[in-house]
């Protein structure tokens, strides 16, 4: 097999506790051809040091220390020294599997391609897609956009871009693109821009990438600067994308809609969180009108879900004790509203089964058809896919 030069980059800040075991599970890789670039974004810690004696004992290791400009710039700033026909990244907290550049190199090589996407390990978790293939992208490109924008957990490729493999030209081309200021979603902008740019992607099933979550990151601090960071981003996707011919004015106006949702639909009573629940046949409401029982974490999670999906209606979101949750732009009502709306069907989000049988006992001694009344075991976000159970209607056969 050919033996071409790859370069990794790995833009470090203030992570001195993790920096040496990622820069060995470079160093060890199988593949040997490989220039190391360590970029220390102006850390205040030992990081630098660190790098610097990595550099010392290790011809391939270079180190480009910078003033603190953030992720964009330090990656920039790697992406100009590189010198490989390859380049691929690895954040400076986390670490690879040792035959991960040697297995997506022969990948490279064996289909020709631009990229090549592979999966990750997550707390343990391995997330990667259901199959492999390569992707044709000019036929396919605004089917595929459309699901990089707006598919969320089932999108064909992650946004990660450490997950992957570039050709030079190609990151060079795509990465020079994202605003040197953004500071969430940038490995969206890029994947989009790659997308736009490419002919030919290589999906894998396999995962190489160990992803450390850390409470304290940027991507997982939840509170209410979210928001503006949604902003910001779909003003930076727009800035860029407006630029090309695929650009879609109504898609990324959906994407901005459904984005903003997926921030309420996490707030809970002084913070953000991360969905947990979704329901798991939601095509099954395709033109009814919605009400959704119970405003608890399932209950939440539904309505984000829910209301962004547009081809059904939610006419109401009750409780049995709606002041207990108040929200932000949403309302919860009482129970007492159901016999006033127009309605296809009451979705009970609870997690217990008993609960849900109470609930539908007492909804039918007010009146409600049981054959409306329905509520199955709530899906789990589980490795970026959800766990489904079978739907069933509690009382009454269901509607057809």
């Amino acid at each position: 097999m050919e033996k071409p030069l790859v370069s990794v980059i790995v833009p470090a800040y203030n992570i001195e506790d993790y920096i040496a075991e990622c820069i060995r599970s470079i160093q060890r890789q199988t593949y040997q051809n490989l220039q190391i670039i360590l970029v220390d974004d102006g850390s205040d810690d030992n990081t630098g040091a660190i790098c610097d004696e990595y550099a010392r004992l290790d011809m391939r290791v270079e180190v480009i220390h910078k003033k603190n400009g953030g992720l964009v710039s330090a990656r920039k700033a790697g992406i100009e020294a590189a010198k490989g026909v390859y380049v691929g990244f690895v954040d400076g907290d986390d670490y690879i599997d040792q035959d991960m550049y040697g297995e997506l190199v022969r990948e490279m090589l064996r289909h020709n391609v631009d990229f090549v996407h592979a999966g990750y390990w997550e707390n343990n978790v391995k997330r990667s897609a259901d199959k492999r293939g390569v992707l044709a992208v000019p036929e396919n490109r605004k089917e595929l956009l459309e699901n990089v924008l707006l598919g969320y957990d089932h999108c064909v490729i992650s946004y990660s871009i450490w997950s992957k493999l570039f050709r030079a030209e190609v990151i060079r081309k795509s990465y020079r693109k994202v605003p040197d200021g953004c500071s969430y979603g940038e490995d969206m902008i890029n994947l989009c821009v790659c997308i736009l740019e490419c002919d030919r992607i290589l999906v894998l099933d396999e995962a190489y990438y160990h992803y450390r979550v850390r409470g304290d990151s940027l991507s997982h601090k939840n509170d209410v600067g979210k928001i503006r960071n949604c902003i910001a981003l779909y003003e930076g996707l727009t800035g860029v994308l407006s630029a090309y011919d695929d650009y879609d004015e109504e898609v990324m106006s959906r994407f901005l809609q459904d984005l903003l949702l997926i921030c309420m639909g996490q707030i809970n009573r002084s913070d953000f969180r991360v969905a947990l629940y979704y329901y798991g046949e939601i095509d099954k409401l395709q033109g009814k009108k919605v009400i959704i029982y119970g405003a608890g974490m399932v209950g939440r999670d539904y309505y984000a879900q829910i209301s962004r999906y547009r081809d059904c209606e939610i006419v109401a979101w009750v409780d049995k004790n709606p002041q207990k949750h108040r929200y932000p732009n949403v309302k919860v009502d009482s129970i007492d509203v159901i016999g006033s709306r127009h309605f296809d069907r009451v979705l009970i989000a609870v997690e217990n089964q008993a609960v849900a049988e109470e609930i539908g006992c007492d909804l039918v001694q007010r009146g409600v058809p049981g054959q409306k009344i329905y509520w199955s075991k709530p899906s789990l976000y589980v490795s970026g896919r959800g766990e489904s159970w079978k739907n069933r209607s509690l009382f009454l056969e269901r509607e057809n």
